[in-house]
């Protein structure tokens, strides 16, 4: 059944319902950072592998030294030296040591670790003025991760220092969830590519760049498949090739105009629509559908329309099929410092910029929040929230704010 108009809510939880995690992949762990685990790993071996020296220092053995002192240094003689990734030859027995550098394995023998910075050298001896206790300064095996040990639970977000630890017990593929592929369209003849030479009436197509850039920071595969003109056929034959692909975004053609023809092609290839429009402003022409379990985005025209309803819409959509459960971008609570009005009846999401003061966030608008200006999105490390039932947000009031460039936020506040 299709919705004439819905809410924001709405929208959200009618696309989350519909779709569902991919089934996993297995990857190199150089390929898995910022993906999601389907599966439990567990240590193929200790780390450390072996006993190890945390110290640079000498091995000995601690009833040879426990009685060291400033006043009264115990000599040793010194049986070789070895460095991290060698073996010592001999055994440390009574009155000698080993000269032994950082991460190198124990010699046997040995039970305690000097600190280098607590010896004298002495030709082929060293005096030991300091020791800091018994069995100091050694890494035993294991003592991190035990072989067999659960590392990394099904369903986390793998970091580099994940990615490490995998390479530390000798994993080197790992099964995540599969990214979906999502094959980009923009409709419209009045559009140009980004290399064409400018015509009269035509505008270059940036919704493109900036979806299929959205999409890949999401974590997901763009498919960029051109631009389609307003021909009901063209559309149809597109979407029949996008449909190929994991997910089918495109961008135009969703409105009520006569050249609006997006809505019969997704029909004729076999899409049911969920919904067309969505009660917000920008991005009010939003449709939804799906073609089997293959979700479909009808994203609007206008450059921040098409954005904003990407970042409420489809990236969730996304993250959930890559099996994250995190999904939504990140909500502050900010203070006007202007007025902002809005339209009533609908939900508004006004691009703000945001600053700190101490620890209260100010939001002030980035200008004209005309649809068409991509750079008042470009400037903008929030959005505004204006709920239905308002037509003035007052200033000196707190307001929701969706932070859509918390990393930019981050370095303006840090100085970077």
């Amino acid at each position: 059944m299709i919705r004439n108009v819905i809410s924001v809510e709405q929208a959200v939880e009618l696309i989350l319902k519909q779709v569902s995690p991919l089934p996993a992949e297995t990857v190199h762990i150089l390929n898995a950072t910022g993906r999601v685990l389907c599966e439990d790993v567990r240590a193929g071996r200790n780390v450390p592998p072996f006993a190890n020296s945390a110290m640079d220092g000498f091995a000995v053995r601690w009833q040879d030294v426990a009685q060291a002192g400033s006043e009264r240094p115990v000599t040793l003689k010194v049986l070789e030296e070895i460095a991290a990734g060698y073996v010592a030859r001999q055994a440390v027995r009574q009155g000698t040591a080993i000269k032994i550098m950082t991460g190198a394995p124990i010699p046997r023998g040995a039970d305690t670790i000097v600190r280098v910075e607590y010896t004298e050298p002495a030709g082929d001896q060293v005096r030991i003025q300091k020791v800091d206790g018994a069995g100091t300064h050694i890494r035993h095996a294991g003592e991190d991760i035990q072989k067999g040990q659960l590392i990394l639970e099904k369903g986390k977000v793998l970091t580099p220092a994940d990615i490490g630890l995998m390479a530390s017990v000798g994993k080197s593929r790992v099964r995540v969830y599969r990214k979906p592929t999502v094959g980009v369209i923009s409709t419209g003849d009045e559009l140009l590519e980004i290399d064409d030479s400018p015509e009269p009436g035509k505008i270059v197509n940036s919704n493109s760049y900036t979806l299929s850039a959205a999409i890949e920071e999401a974590g997901a595969t763009p498919m960029l498949l051109g631009i389609v003109r307003d021909k009901r056929r063209s559309l149809a034959a597109a979407f029949k090739k996008a449909l190929r692909c994991d997910v089918v975004m495109t961008s135009g053609g969703v409105s009520v105009g006569d050249y609006d023809f997006v809505k019969e092609a997704l029909r004729d290839v076999g899409v049911r629509m969920g919904f067309w429009r969505v009660a917000q402003r920008p991005g009010h022409p939003m449709a939804f559908g799906r073609m089997g379990r293959k979700p479909v985005f009808g994203l609007p025209g206008n450059p921040v329309s098409s954005m904003v309803s990407f970042l409420l819409y489809a990236r969730p959509a996304l993250l959930k099929m890559m099996g994250h459960k995190n999904l939504f971008l990140p909500v502050i609570r900010a203070t006007l410092e202007h007025d902002v009005r809005k339209a009533p009846g609908l939900k508004e999401f006004t691009r703000c910029t945001v600053r700190y003061d101490r620890d209260q966030a100010f939001a002030s608008s980035t200008g004209t929040q005309s649809s068409g200006v991509l750079r008042s999105l470009s400037l903008a490390q929030g959005l505004i929230v204006g709920r239905e039932e308002e037509s003035l947000l007052q200033a000196g009031t707190q307001v929701p704010v969706i932070l859509v460039n918390p990393q930019d936020l981050l370095q303006r506040e840090l100085g970077f």
